[in-house]
């Protein structure tokens, strides 16, 4: 289960060129004279507009995600808290939306936890950064996903709060099930309106976690034995709300 001790998106542009032709006006009413045309002068031949096409950009492997554009990359899913049901739509009032180089969650109603996942690529060992900032309630998860598959994944919540889980998710049906792996608390976690940076490895059957910089836990994962899949990222709301978190990067590298 989640920590929450509370229980629980082109513009078309037009370019419009207007020429003025300048033609002499005789303010006495006399026409002015057509001049001849010039035979050593050519007419200049038009030139066809063609519009370009940027092309879509290449998903990369190991990069850092920031957020600068929309991108199909990343799939998102919304479970209803309160159920653990996966819905099709949203808990609540609801946003996710990238805007000036952040991915922004804002959650207005309680117990709505948002995934999105980096869909391209699936990993074995692999490492997951991210820099998030807190512009709500201080009862809020941070997660980040690894080997995400048919499996299942790991997951990291990290409470605003000052306290974290390791958990393994499944998709049952339309539910998620969720199996408690190792739990703790860390005063490398920044509080109330503050901005932190997480990360977590996986790599063979250890798991890490890292707060701040500084690793705060290592484990052996050897009853669930994921070996790949995709990776991602969660925001959580549970009863107090709002919830608004800004993801400033994130960043998929090998450990």
């Amino acid at each position: 289960m989640k920590i929450g001790k509370s229980n629980p998106l082109i513009y078309l542009f037009m370019v419009v060129a207007t020429v003025s032709l300048a033609c002499s006006v005789d303010l006495y009413g006399t026409p002015s004279p057509t001049p001849l045309p010039n035979p050593s002068i050519q007419p200049e031949q038009p030139v066809a507009a063609m519009a370009t096409e940027q092309p879509a950009a290449t998903p990369q492997q190991y990069f850092t995600e920031e957020f600068d554009v929309e991108s199909d990359a990343w799939k998102y899913m919304v479970v209803n808290g309160a159920e653990k049901q996966i819905v099709n739509g949203i808990v609540g009032l609801m946003s996710v939306r990238t805007l000036g180089g952040l991915l922004i969650f804002d959650l207005q109603g309680p117990g709505a936890w948002v995934y999105a996942t980096y869909e391209p690529f699936t990993y074995t060992d692999v490492r997951l950064d991210v820099k998030a900032g807190n512009r709500g309630v201080n009862n809020n998860n941070v997660s980040l996903l690894c080997r995400k598959s048919d499996s299942g994944w790991y997951e990291f919540n990290l409470s605003n709060n000052g306290l974290y889980e390791v958990v393994y998710g499944k998709i049952d049906g339309d539910r998620v099930e969720y199996t408690p792996i190792a739990e703790g608390g860390s005063t490398r976690i920044k509080s109330g309106l503050a901005e932190n940076e997480y990360g977590i490895v996986c790599q063979g059957t250890t798991l890490i976690l890292y707060i701040n910089g500084e690793e705060v836990r290592r484990l052996e994962e050897k009853k669930f034995k994921l070996t790949e899949g995709r990776v991602g990222i969660s925001v959580s709301s549970f009863r107090d709300v709002p919830v608004t978190v800004d993801i400033y990067w994130a960043r998929i590298s090998h450990p």
